[in-house]
């Protein structure tokens, strides 16, 4: 039964002026005002576009660390990135890469909303931000010295560095967010979970402003391995701009990438009282966990349909209504196969009317980047009325045969975007975004 009406996301006394003579919570209505990137193909909005559309590839031959014993060699780094031409040089010593990136992709999203957050009760601004796998060269940092060098070599400081939370907490010192704050981690979908969590708390009236969005810097040597032992990486070692082909049927596993995607979300009516730009309203989101003991997230479509139908209904729409997707789809053999079955299985055959697209070809698997990179896509395609292209995509799979905008951008005024993701753990969530 579609209804205007949503559950707080936990136990809080609601503000003044959301509920109804029952207690039932109001929805209130959520938009995104500002953007920003930190991603292998540029840093800030119109570098990110730009490359997006003219299906620029950031994958390359590994320069952090010695790659020459691994079976990939290829990522997607973020090779033109100086954290001194953002930051302090003292700042910038004192938080991981990750955070760094978090930090810049942040403040180039709050130029994007033109939001001053200096003239914004601190307490009604918030942080919701994820990441897969935290601050993996703080792990890796710590560990040689430890190992390598003894207690007495380790500095104490990476004590405050080394967590999840770490990373919300110096964003928040940053920009002096004092209001709701959480870190997510919910593996690959741990940027768009976060985004969920965002627009529920704004939703709900807990906050005005929400940060949200996603960070992971996976590209050391220790996590390296771990994934190239797991054999989900890809195995055409031929040109790097090739390595990744999603949806294709040659399609052979991802190479890892870095960044971060940060969106800021708004109450509508804050927004509109300040004028500010708007790039999509936040419609509804739906969350399932498909995860078993054999391999952590299953093949079985089923929960990652009931996230679509879950969502769909929060939107008060009908599959039809939607007319693109921005997909997950990371050359996974099995699952871009499984994400392909569900658009079917959800859409029927107006699955073959809408659009389907990803950009991870383009920018790597970096986990909660990525996926919050997904939503700023989006976004910047119902703005534009411009879709990203699946680059690499030439032998079409019988299994896979949906409109991928293979290779080329394509023109096309949209109303309403969905975007998908999920990950080991099981994780799924969708996300519909209606155009303003």
């Amino acid at each position: 039964m579609k209804s205007d009406l949503l559950p707080l996301p936990f136990k809080q006394t609601p503000p003044m002026g959301v509920t109804k003579g029952d207690g039932a919570i109001l929805k209130k209505r959520v938009v995104v005002t500002g953007v920003g990137v930190v991603s292998p193909i540029g840093i800030g909005k119109e570098a990110f576009w730009r490359s997006l559309i003219s299906g620029k590839c950031g994958i390359g031959q590994i320069t952090h660390f010695d790659a020459s014993s691994y079976p990939c060699k290829f990522a997607a780094e973020v090779n033109d990135f100086q954290a001194t031409d953002f930051l302090t040089p003292k700042s910038a010593r004192r938080i991981s890469r990750g955070t760094q990136f978090a930090i810049v992709s942040t403040q180039k999203a709050l130029e994007d909303a033109q939001l001053d957050l200096s003239k914004e009760d601190p307490y009604q601004v918030g942080l919701s931000y994820g990441t897969a796998l935290g601050p993996m060269d703080i792990y890796e940092k710590f560990g040689a010295t430890f190992y390598e060098r003894g207690l007495k070599r380790v500095n104490p400081f990476f004590l405050g560095m080394m967590n999840h939370n770490a990373m919300i907490g110096a964003m928040a010192d940053a920009f002096d967010i004092r209001g709701y704050n959480t870190a997510v981690s919910a593996g690959c979908s741990s940027g768009n979970v976060a985004l969920a969590n965002a627009y529920y708390v704004v939703s709900s009236g807990m906050a005005e402003v929400l940060v949200t969005g996603g960070v992971d810097t996976p590209i050391y040597p220790l996590t390296f391995g771990l994934y190239s032992a797991s054999h989900s990486m890809s195995s055409l070692n031929g040109h790097p701009h090739k390595a990744m082909c999603p949806y294709d049927k040659r399609r052979a596993g991802f190479i890892l990438g870095e960044g971060s995607g940060t969106l800021i979300l708004e109450e509508l009516e804050h927004a509109q009282k300040r004028k500010a730009n708007i790039y999509a309203e936040i419609l509804g989101c739906g969350l399932t966990n498909d995860a078993d003991d054999a391999t952590v997230f299953s093949p079985e479509a089923r929960d990652m349909i009931k996230a679509y139908q879950i969502a769909l209904t929060q939107s008060s729409l009908e599959p039809a209504d939607v007319d693109y997707i921005c997909g997950h789809a990371h050359s996974s053999i099995v699952l871009d196969k499984k994400e392909t079955t569900v658009i079917k299985h959800v859409f029927g055959e107006h699955a073959y009317r809408l659009a389907v697209s990803t950009i991870k070809a383009m920018v790597g698997h970096s986990m909660a980047g990525g996926t919050a990179m997904q939503s700023v896509a989006a976004c910047l395609a119902l703005k534009e009325g411009i879709l990203p292209p699946t680059i690499n995509y030439e032998v079409p799979d019988p299994e896979c045969d949906l409109d991928y905008v293979p290779n080329l951008p394509k023109k096309r005024k949209i109303q309403t975007a969905l975007v998908n993701s999920f990950s080991l753990g099981g994780t799924n969530v969708v996300i519909i975004l209606r155009n303003w």
